[in-house]
């Protein structure tokens, strides 16, 4: 528990920082808050996980100059992003797990990376920000929804092969459900448009 608090703060405050970057000086306020308010945790946890923190560090970087330069390389901007995620294998852990947890958890950030692309895109577009798939698709990533589809199930299906390999003991029914429905059904609701307003009827539900 102590290994997934450590990473998950470091992850929150590099994509906090990473978002104060992207944006001006009066609409980074709050993002600059909220780096602070997660300063001394995130030196902690950096502190007890080094060499996570330097590839999350070195991984942003590389992610971050890929996406200055408006590269319409979209496997290697995922790339960037995906193999932030491989680098939380836990160090020292058995070989065949190691590289099968890796593996699960590359694609599953290379997945995150295309459907955000995705959810983000026409929003991006009026924005004149970078969208890796409007970059790679010179304004037509809607005409290209089959491709991206294809590309997402690619990752979707070597992260469930993954799984096969590892032993999740008691969480083995919670990880297949999300690998098997959870994910596919967050990625059918991106890909037709409909994630936002489930998203807004689930909340108004709770809220009740």
């Amino acid at each position: 528990m102590e290994l997934a608090a450590d990473e998950s703060m470091i992850l929150t405050w590099h994509k906090l920082n990473d978002d104060v970057q992207d944006r001006s000086m009066i609409a980074g306020l709050p993002g600059r808050a909220m780096r602070g308010v997660f300063q001394r945790a995130y030196q902690t946890a950096a502190q007890a996980r080094p060499g996570f923190a330097q590839a999350v560090a070195d991984g942003m970087e590389r992610l971050r100059q890929l996406e200055q330069a408006r590269s319409p390389q979209l496997d290697r901007v995922a790339d960037a992003f995906a193999g932030i995620l491989r680098s939380a294998v836990e160090p020292g852990m058995d070989g065949g797990r190691s590289r099968a947890l890796g593996e699960l958890l590359y694609h599953l950030g290379r997945w995150i990376y295309l459907i955000d692309a995705w959810d983000d895109l026409d929003e991006d577009c009026k924005a004149g920000r970078y969208n890796p798939l409007d970059a790679r698709f010179q304004g037509r990533a809607k005409e290209e929804r089959a491709y991206v589809e294809t590309t997402l199930n690619h990752s979707l299906h070597r992260m469930g092969a993954a799984a096969q390999l590892i032993c999740f003991d008691q969480w083995t029914h919670v990880v297949e459900n999300v690998l098997y429905y959870g994910l596919p059904a967050v990625q059918k609701a991106v890909l037709d448009g409909t994630w936002n307003e489930l998203q807004r009827k689930h909340k108004g539900e709770n809220d009740r």
